[in-house]
């Protein structure tokens, strides 16, 4: 799916919690309110739960998209997914895990069907899902394809080849490139829509 298909779900979703929360809100503020104000605090009961959610999610997507983009590495929504490798490389999800490939900072694919990496400096070693063994350098592009694990160690400075699923890989890269940017993001978003929504209480009821 694409990321404005996904966005839209997401929204819909939103507008659901967001429409249960504000009418479970306008049934108790009705019964344990006083009569003064009190339609302007059931408006407000019923506008918080949107004001809230959707400042939330529209924040934290901007930000998140912001820091993707200055660190190379995708928010996790959308129908392609990846990281970065060394030398403005990165491994390309589309769709699928099955579907990962290593490709160039101009688009071109080195390896597809990629199933298992290492990445030792400039050098990445790994297993296609057809059980092919390559040796990717990723100074010069050179691919070197291999049929036996033992052909491959034979190029590792260690002798041992240490692969990872590519899965395994992605999260892995992605958690140390994004640190604790995700729950700051978090935390400015909860400030920034707690912040909406006072601005609304003051609207209405002072």
């Amino acid at each position: 799916m694409g990321i404005g298909f996904v966005i839209l779900i997401h929204l819909v979703a939103v507008s659901v919690f967001g429409f249960i929360c504000a009418v479970v809100g306008c049934l108790l503020t009705y019964f344990i309110s006083g009569k003064e104000k009190r339609r302007n605090k059931m408006i407000l009961a019923f506008i918080g739960p949107f004001v809230a959610f959707y400042t939330f999610y529209i924040v934290g997507i901007i930000s998140l998209s912001i820091v993707s983009e200055n660190k190379k590495v995708d928010i996790g929504i959308g129908d392609a997914w990846y990281v970065p490798l060394k030398n403005d490389y990165q491994l390309l999800f589309i769709d699928l895990p099955e579907q990962a490939s290593i490709n160039t900072g101009n688009g071109l694919t080195l390896v597809s069907q990629v199933a298992k990496i290492e990445e030792l400096g400039s050098q990445v070693f790994g297993k296609t899902f057809d059980n092919e063994y390559f040796f990717v350098d990723l100074k010069t592009n050179e691919v070197k394809t291999f049929q036996t694990e033992k052909e491959l160690s034979a190029l590792h400075v260690n002798k041992k080849l240490n692969l990872v699923d590519t899965t395994e890989f992605y999260s892995e890269r992605k958690n140390d490139i994004m640190g604790y940017w995700p729950l700051l993001i978090m935390f400015l978003s909860l400030i920034v829509s707690m912040g909406a929504v006072y601005i609304w209480k003051l609207i209405l009821i002072f």
